[in-house]
Order: structure tokens, then sequence, then C-alpha cells
């Protein structure tokens, strides 16, 4: 009988022990212990630690850069731009160890993983970066939201996505429908230019 794979837990305990601990503190013997598998076997799932913060890293942005494959080319900024939103909050808000990671230890990416591999993260956000700046300046231009600073509001809303995963529980009494559309339409307050 094959050997069950147990990459799945060394994964989801890295996450958790990075987010509880930081990425320098956790240490491989650390997640071993934690995971119930000696340093060698985890070596087997995991190269190293860096290997383990990448995939964390990467797949998260696979999943954002799929996100905004879904916002539709046509409509207006404004159809577009709370479409963006609400699919990031929903994704936020359905997300935990593996998020908070990313928005945890993204500014040390650089440090962290080698070259090679930060500029890869780094490419991947800063097309996400671009995308929501770009939404928001078509919006300004359209003379449908203010004219905010988008690289202000576009790093708000990031800290409002990072956050989520810290507070939002589906158990505490608050669908997480509802939270998305409280959520989103409050981003969206903040940039819509008032009516006449």
């Amino acid at each position: 009988m094959p050997r069950v794979s147990r990459r799945a837990d060394v994964r989801s305990t890295a996450a958790r022990l990075f987010r509880e601990h930081g990425y320098s503190s956790a240490t491989m013997d650390l997640i071993a212990d934690t995971v119930g598998l000696n340093k060698g076997t985890l070596y087997h799932y995991y190269s190293s630690k860096s290997a383990i913060l990448y995939e964390l890293l990467s797949d998260q942005l696979d999943t954002t850069i799929t996100l905004l494959g879904k916002v539709p080319d046509e409509g207006t900024p404004t159809e577009r731009f709370r479409e963006l939103v609400r699919l990031e909050v929903a994704q936020a808000a359905g997300a935990s160890d593996e998020l908070v990671v990313f928005f945890q230890e993204l500014p040390w990416v650089e440090r962290n993983l080698p070259a090679e591999q930060a500029s890869d993260v780094l490419r991947r956000v800063e097309k996400y970066r671009n995308f929501s700046q770009k939404l928001l300046k078509e919006g300004i231009a359209a003379g449908e939201f203010r004219p905010v600073n988008v690289s202000v509001v576009h790093y708000s809303i990031v800290g409002v996505l990072a956050y989520i995963p810290n507070w939002f529980r589906p158990r505490s009494g608050r669908g997480k429908n509802a939270v998305v559309e409280e959520l989103t339409e409050f981003v969206l307050a903040g940039i819509l230019k008032p009516q006449d």
C-alpha cells in the first residue's frame, strides 16, 4: 500500500506557524515537530523553508490574478471596480492562515526568498497593483470617482483586505455575503463622486 503524502499537513502547519511566530522564527525543526515528522522526512516534501513560503505566496497571487480575469471588460468603471472589490473581499473572507501570511511576509520577500522567486512574486504583485490603479484612473477620468490619489486608495483597500482574515469568522453571526456587500459598498463610498 502506497504511503500517504503529508505534504498538505506540512503546508497548513507551516502556514499556521508562520502566522503565529513569523517566518524568521518558525524553523523547520518547529514545523517538523508540530506536524509529527522527523526533519529528514520534512525535507522530502519541501527542500527548504523558503520553498514553503514561496508556494504559499505564489498560490495567493495565482488566486488574485484569477480574480482579475473575472472582472468584466465591459461596463462602467464603477461597475467594474465594484466587482473587483467584491471578488477580493469574498476571497479574503474565506481565507485564513495563508492569506495572513501573504500580507505579513510580503514586505520581506526579497530577504526571505531567492532572488528569482522574489522577483516573480513582486512582478505579479505589480500586475495586480497596475490593474487596480488603472480602474481607479478610469473612474476618475469618467467623472464617476472623486479625484483621489490612486496609490493611497489602492493601498488602503489592500489594508482592508489584509485584515479581514484576522477578524471575520462566519460563525460570528454575520454571514459572509453580508460582509462582502457591506465592505464593498464601504470602499466604493470612499471614492464615488457625490451625485448633484
